[in-house]
């Protein structure tokens, strides 16, 4: 805490001085000399009371260049959340984007599956047909039983 000069310094003499001064020039003199000291002395208060204001008046402009205001927060807060929200709309487009890519990958894979399972499926069909086709010429009995169902031989 900065003093005044008030709490520094009386502005009037002591009345020491004043003695000393009317033993040694005279009693009108120790009045003039006083007279002066005291509006020399209000004169440095004075002077001493501006000092102190621009010294304030400095201290706060550089503190005000120094620290953050309530408007400074504010503004860095919205451009902060102006970077939030682009980043979350570059992210939901990312995601947006390997979702479409998925989801056609999966549809390939599927329809290649599907081509697998149906060729796979007339394979076995084919085998299965081989294996009959392989069972009635090897076996005579089974084409008697062949004939009779179909009713070739009676």
């Amino acid at each position: 805490m900065l003093l005044s000069y008030n709490q520094i310094m009386p502005t009037t003499l002591p009345i020491e001085i004043y003695d000393l001064l009317e033993k040694k020039v005279g009693k009108e003199e120790a009045r003039e000399v006083g007279k002066i000291l005291t509006a020399s002395f209000n004169a440095i208060e004075k002077k001493a009371e501006a000092v102190v204001i621009q010294k304030k008046a400095e201290i706060k402009e550089e503190l005000t260049k120094e620290l953050a205001t309530k408007e400074d927060l504010a503004k860095l807060e919205g451009r902060l959340n102006e970077r939030i929200t682009s980043l979350e709309g570059r992210l939901n487009e990312r995601i947006t984007s390997l979702e479409g890519r998925l989801n056609e990958r999966i549809t390939s894979l599927e329809g290649k599956i599907n081509e697998r399972f149906t060729a796979a499926d007339w394979k076995m069909r084919v085998y299965f047909l081989i294996l009959i086709f392989v069972i009635l010429l090897t076996n005579p009995r089974s084409l008697d039983l062949i004939a009779k169902v179909l009713g070739l031989l009676r």
